[in-house]
């Protein structure tokens, strides 16, 4: 199998390099890094050739309309959400392999939720870090076009598909992290989670509008780097450490 890592982003680039480091440092060969930026006052720059990069310069109208794109443009049989606040450990795309099977949807239910700095547990991750065959998203129409609640919408219309499993995953070593906090930059950038934003309601901007509001303020205040960025791939913390303080 190859699995496709899909990766949207917006103006977090100090999240994206560490989560690109996680990608890089994968055991697993057959696999390849799909990058999608609309934050049109960053052009991103990493020459790898499992990494492409997609660089737009107006914001797509929704979250879906934005998964759909990356999507179309993997090559692999598996999608995995691989998001710029996710990090795979270096066995991640190891336990994949081990649990998908012929499953067309993989849940993992034995991961780390990270709450940074201090707060690392394991538990269950919901939609973080779901894998899904490529022909399963075309079978249900592909991603939903809309935002807060559209990743939920999708796995269950693959779950309800009739020759379809799902499996949780519970793999003996976690490989996993969901971040909730970011690693906040030397310059106090903070983070803004699309599932913490709230939902979306005539008269009020949707969540992608508001979260580039959210960086124009730091823009303005000198604290985003923008114009042609050079990813930089490296970790903050231990991640491997993070995880045996908890085993």
């Amino acid at each position: 199998m190859k699995y496709s890592c899909k990766t949207i982003t917006c103006g977090r680039v100090h999240l994206l390099e560490e989560s690109l480091y996680s990608f890089l440092n994968q055991d697993f060969e057959d696999r390849e890094m799909i990058i999608v930026n609309d934050y049109k006052y960053q052009t991103l720059i990493f020459e790898h050739p499992k990494v492409k990069i997609f660089n737009f310069k107006e914001l797509f109208p929704t979250i879906g309309d934005k998964e759909n794109f990356a999507i179309e443009q993997c090559q692999g049989s598996h999608i995995v959400v691989w998001d710029d606040d996710d990090i795979g450990l270096s066995h991640h795309l190891n336990n994949v392999e081990e649990w998908i099977g012929d499953n067309n949807l993989l849940h993992w239910q034995r991961g780390v939720y990270y709450n940074e700095p201090y707060d690392c547990t394991i538990t269950g991750l919901g939609n973080s870090g779901i894998i899904y065959t490529k022909q399963a998203w075309e079978n249900i129409g592909k991603s939903p076009i809309m935002n807060a609640g559209g990743d939920m919408i999708l796995t269950n219309a693959i779950s309800a598909l009739n020759y379809n499993k799902v499996v949780h995953a519970n793999p003996k070593i976690p490989s996993w992290f969901y971040r909730w906090a970011t690693p906040v930059s030397s310059s106090g950038v903070g983070n803004f989670h699309q599932s913490g934003g709230g939902t979306d309601y005539e008269g009020r901007p949707n969540i992608v509008q508001r979260n580039f509001d959210y960086l124009e303020g730091l823009r303005k205040q000198g604290k985003i780097p923008t114009g042609e960025i050079v990813l930089q791939t490296r970790w903050r913390y231990d991640y491997n450490q993070l995880l045996n303080n908890v085993l």
